[in-house]
């Protein structure tokens, strides 16, 4: 019964998600990776189920008993002087694993103009969301879990106010090495817009993915495919003052007028993220990716570069995982992000001091 209810949950939500892209929705900050090894693994990486609570915080179906008082902390300074941050703590109740945390964004400073163009001093933006989540497992191998997102935002003395939720599944096979993840991301409603008045109402960044995962048997090695955007197939640049579309593939070899054929392959390659990550033990990972969409729409024609591309790593020193998380957008432009996994409940083990008779004094 209670798989039933929340299989109903997710084509519900699946059935009032609209066809979105960027530039058509607001809040896109909670469409941004909240952990380096998301952006390692190309933005995406919601299919891996381990302690991870920065990861968990953009798929709640990862939280589990085992992550009871694990916290986690990212950073990341993005372009033109802005910064994102986000926070996460998890806390294991009898009812299912809960986690509370949230994503902010700051954009820096702004010069504001007046309708004549003169300089009426700065100003700030900033985004900011309150995150509670929960996660619960049925029969081992099945994961589910749900957000809830309190949204504000405010440019100069404009603000807004929103709610969005987050509906995930997994498959988790430990045996084979296998997991599968379906997330429906950010599904919800403006509830105070900048502007008063018709049409004032935006949408919100809403966007389904599914992933999987394998590692190998005798190699430490992990493939990872994210399928995304589901929420609109045809999701390649429609510029209108171009006389014909041009497309560019991996080689950087540009094509005008492209068949159907490659078309089709181009958008189909868009919806997609490759990627995989060599795990050594607990102690060490290192990983890259590469995003097709990314490459697309950022990469120069003919000098695409490491358009696209992504890698990290990450490391373990006791209780603290440290993971960092590089991704090229365009030819002179990359995001860095560091992130810290940091187990609150281990206990911290230190040497007892010995104690010797030695230098007392002794009296007759």
């Amino acid at each position: 019964m209670q798989v039933r209810v929340v299989i109903l949950f997710l084509i519900l939500g699946v059935s009032s998600i609209q066809a979105q892209i960027g530039g058509k929705s607001t809040y896109q900050f909670l469409a941004m990776p909240v952990s380096a090894r998301a952006t390692a693994q190309g933005g995406i990486y919601n299919h891996l189920y381990e302690n991870d609570a920065s990861l968990a915080l953009g798929n709640p179906a990862m939280l589990q008993a085992s992550m009871h008082k694990y916290m986690g902390l990212s950073y990341a300074p993005y372009f033109a002087g802005s910064h994102a941050a986000s926070f996460s703590y998890v806390h294991a109740f009898k009812l299912a694993n809960f986690q509370f945390g949230s994503q902010f964004m700051n954009y820096g400073k702004m010069i504001e103009y007046d309708e004549l163009g003169n300089d009426q001093g700065l100003f700030n933006v900033t985004d900011m969301a309150l995150i509670v989540g929960a996660g619960r497992a049925y029969k081992e191998k099945y994961k589910f879990g749900a957000n809830a997102k309190l949204a504000y935002s405010q440019i100069e003395t404009y603000s807004s106010l929103g709610m969005a939720f987050d509906l995930s599944a997994m498959y988790v096979d430990s045996a084979k090495y296998f997991s599968a993840s379906l997330v429906i991301r950010n599904v919800g409603f403006q509830m105070k817009a900048y502007t008063k008045g018709k049409g004032s109402q935006e949408l919100m960044p809403t966007d389904i993915q599914f992933g999987i995962s394998k590692r190998f048997k005798f190699l430490p090695f992990r493939i990872n495919v994210t399928a995304h955007n589901f929420t609109r197939w045809d999701v390649r640049y429609d510029d209108p003052n171009a006389n014909t579309q041009t497309s560019s593939n991996i080689f950087d070899q540009e094509e005008a007028e492209p068949k159907k054929a490659a078309v089709f392959f181009d958008n189909f390659m868009r919806h997609l993220i490759i990627g995989g990550e060599f795990q050594f033990g607990k102690a060490f990972n290192l990983g890259f990716a590469y995003n097709h969409h990314r490459r697309a729409e950022l990469g120069l024609a003919g000098r695409g570069g490491l358009s696209g591309f992504s890698a990290g790593f990450g490391i373990k020193i006791k209780r603290i995982q440290i993971q960092y998380g590089v991704a090229k957008f365009a030819a002179k432009g990359s995001s860095n992000q560091i992130s810290f996994n940091i187990n609150l409940g281990e206990q911290v083990k230190t040497k007892k001091a010995k104690t010797s008779n030695h230098g007392e004094n002794t009296s007759n």
